[in-house]
Order: C-alpha cells, then structure tokens, then sequence
C-alpha cells in the first residue's frame, strides 16, 4: 500500500496496487509516515473502500478506543444482518458515539420519540443497538440510557438504505440552500471539509428521511426549546429561516423538537468557524 495521507499514527489513505483509494487501519502504520511511503500489508488490519474524505476526516477528532467500539459494533452489524452496509457508517457512527459521551458528561439528556417505532419495526436493527449499547458501556466505562440502542439502530437503518440519484441529489441541492441560507445570514464561509459540516450533513439526510415518511421527532421537551432560544437567539433566527425554507421546499412543518436538533448542530457548525462569537 502506498502512502497519500496519513490521518493520525493508526489510519492512513493508501493507494492499493490497483490504484483504488482506501482508508487502511492499523496499530501504528501512521507513525512518521510521508506521502508515497510504502506500508506493508502485513502490518494493517483492515481497510475500507468508497469512504468519503469529509467522514475520514472526523477520526483526527475522535479518539482510537471509539473508533474501535464502532467497528466492532459495525463488524457485529454485518455478520449478523448479513446486507451490505456503507462503508461511511463506520465513522458517522464513531461520531454519534464521541458525540453522546459529551453529553453523557454534561449530563444532557436528550430523548427519542420514536424509540418504540425503531425497536418494533426495526427488530433486528435495535438487537444490534442494544449490543452496541453494551458494548459502549462496557469498552468505554460509561453507563449510557437505553434510549442510545435506538440511536445506534437509526445509523444502521440509514447505512442500509440507498437512495435513488434523483432523490440523492435533490437532498444535496437542499442542503446546499441551506448552508446558503446561514453563510449568507452570517455573512461567512462555512468550511465544507470539516467533520462539523460532515455531521451536519448527515442530521440533514435523517431529517429529510423522517419527512418522507411523516414522522418527525416529537416529544415534550418544550423547556429545552425555551432555553435554546434565549441561549442562542442568532442561531435560532437562523433555523427560523431554514423551518420556512423546508416548509415551501418539503410541504412540511418542523416540530419545536426538531428545531432543538437543528439549532444545536447548526450552532456546532458554525461555532468551529467562531460565527457566533457576538451572539
């Protein structure tokens, strides 16, 4: 495998011998490695094909021990759902794991309305929840709620659904008004090869696929709501704008608990560009 970037001492970007691109791990195969250096195929573990640069670039943000416990979650998902599965899933995930630790540790706890829906339309999709769950837990010595087995079974509902292109490109036409809409508002550059961009592209994709089927996240979290606004007043004037546009491009209306979600990933989103600094 030949070297064209190294992510940090574990992951690197190689070229196999048939010129294809792919994301190979291994215990320190990164270590003082330069571009067109050669790793020996002895020495990696596993290597993952058709990942995109925007997902590959969240493991310089996440630590080795989540990444493990995502792909031993996703390896778990594979020999046990027998589909093929995105090769994405395998970092989306890792930052839904990093993701939910943070709140885990401040003590944010945020619910899934349609938690019965997953564990009872997706059976076998929240087993593999339910062991990523523990496996969490356990790898990780933390003690996250039930409620994160429906999380995890959502990813693995998403990475085995494929779109049709005209579908795929309508989502990406979408977000990108949206991101027009903020940059515009802020009058800033949103930096589109950051794993926050990347984060925030997946949220959007979940989003359009509960409106295709109606079911937008809907609980009783009106207090949070409430404290996001006055905490965040720009951002929230922000999503207002994005509620209206998806409301004349998707005929729908946001629940207060999906504005919750997308006042905190547009937040994170242009908090790493230091856009909110005079919120």
């Amino acid at each position: 495998m030949r070297v064209l970037r190294t992510i940090n001492n574990n992951v690197v970007i190689c070229l196999d011998n048939n010129e294809n691109e792919v994301v190979a791990f291994g215990k320190g195969i990164g270590f003082k490695k330069k571009n067109n250096d050669i790793i020996e195929l002895s020495k990696i573990d596993r290597t993952y094909y058709k990942v995109k640069t925007e997902y590959v670039d969240m493991i310089a943000h996440i630590s080795q021990d989540i990444l493990d416990v995502s792909i031993k979650i996703i390896d778990y998902c594979r020999s046990h759902l027998k589909k093929t599965i995105n090769p994405n899933v395998i970092f989306t995930l890792a930052d839904h794991i990093n993701f939910a630790i943070k709140r885990y540790e401040e003590n944010i706890d945020i619910s899934l309305p349609i938690f019965k829906d997953v564990e009872h339309l997706y059976e076998n999709e929240y087993a593999v929840g339910l062991f990523g769950l523990h496996t969490i837990n356990k790898m990780l010595s933390v003690s996250l709620p039930e409620v994160e087995a429906g999380m995890i079974a959502l990813h693995i509902i998403n990475a085995e659904i494929s779109v049709g292109r005209n579908e795929e490109k309508r989502n990406e036409d979408m977000i990108q008004d949206i991101i027009k809409i903020i940059e515009q508002y802020l009058k800033i550059n949103i930096d589109k090869n950051g794993f926050n961009y990347s984060r925030f592209v997946s949220h959007m994709n979940y989003l359009f696929k509960r409106g295709k089927k109606g079911k937008y996240i809907f609980s009783k979290n009106s207090e949070m709501y409430d404290t996001l606004i006055k905490c965040y007043p720009k951002t929230n004037r922000i999503v207002e704008k994005i509620t209206i546009y998806l409301e004349d491009a998707m005929k729908c209306v946001l629940t207060d608990d999906e504005k919750i979600y997308l006042i905190l990933h547009v937040n994170r989103l242009c908090t790493r560009e230091d856009c909110l600094s005079n919120r």
